[in-house]
């Protein structure tokens, strides 16, 4: 992660996910043809995803609904605009080089791109989720990296416990962004996988294939963090001008809480 606070130029963050939430478009798929033709240069990859949710009727019976994705993504698969009915979501793999400005200049430009073709009426969320990935290593536990108060309980050492315990923890708190007049969301997830996966089962890596693991497949621990805002419906034009300062402000407390309460001074020095 880079930013105000520190440029880690090894750190562990691995995806990046700005996203922009809208009402409903039911005839999004007859706009998707001139949305590809304005991507098309820089995100030239064009992909179809088709799925199925599970919602519940108004007399509390089991409805199934079938919906489709497009997605739009450069040449080496690192950036994705993942788009459906209701929301525009970018995706970001490649974070060696992450720099915050660039990413949600980039960003706005799809929006407004979007935006022009379908002449969005009222949003509904705006987020950003940054997701880092520790792979355990030689020496260097995921317990130097983060701080202590991210451990986990201590069980008593007297049981015989058959297997090593993972790490599952999540908080949920809200913010009061004064400078917007805004209440936003902030969530923090930290959890572990044993066999070694870059992203967490959420992430849709392209082009569909294999998930992407460490070499060896070591423990991993992912630590999510999402910062977003809810409306019940605002008006495009109330809210769409404002769009860089609500991210700054998002972007602000996610680095505010990773750097003086997540990491170690330990991990500071390593990632730098």
């Amino acid at each position: 992660m880079s930013g105000k606070k520190m440029i880690l130029s090894k750190g562990p963050l691995t995806a990046v996910l700005i996203q922009i939430k809208f009402s409903t478009i039911v005839q999004i798929a007859k706009y998707i043809p001139a949305v590809q033709d304005g991507l098309r240069k820089k995100y030239p990859l064009y992909d179809v995803l088709q799925g199925e949710s599970i919602q519940t009727g108004p007399h509390r019976e089991i409805e199934k609904k079938t919906f489709e994705q497009w997605v739009f993504s450069s040449n080496d698969y690192f950036r994705n605009i993942i788009i459906d009915n209701e929301k525009i979501t970018y995706q970001v793999l490649d974070c060696h080089e992450y720099e915050y400005e660039s990413c949600i200049h980039e960003f706005m430009i799809i929006v407004e791109s979007f935006d022009n073709i379908v002449d969005i009426s009222s949003i509904t969320r705006f987020g950003l989720r940054y997701i880092n990935t520790i792979p355990e290593v030689d020496n260097i536990s995921w317990k130097i990296l983060l701080s202590e108060n991210f451990h986990g309980m201590k069980f008593p050492e007297n049981v015989m416990w058959r297997d090593n315990s993972l790490l599952a923890f999540s908080l949920q708190r809200g913010v009061n962004l004064e400078k917007l007049n805004m209440v936003s969301n902030f969530q923090l997830k930290i959890n572990q996988n044993p066999n070694g996966p870059k992203y967490p089962q959420d992430i849709i890596k392209f082009p569909l294939g294999e998930p992407e693991v460490y070499d060896n497949r070591p423990l991993v621990t992912f630590v999510d963090i999402d910062h977003y805002i809810l409306f019940k419906a605002v008006e495009k034009g109330k809210i769409i001008g404002r769009l860089e300062s609500i991210f700054e402000a998002l972007h602000s407390v996610i680095e505010e809480v990773f750097f003086n309460s997540l990491i170690t001074q330990e991990a500071k020095e390593l990632w730098k």
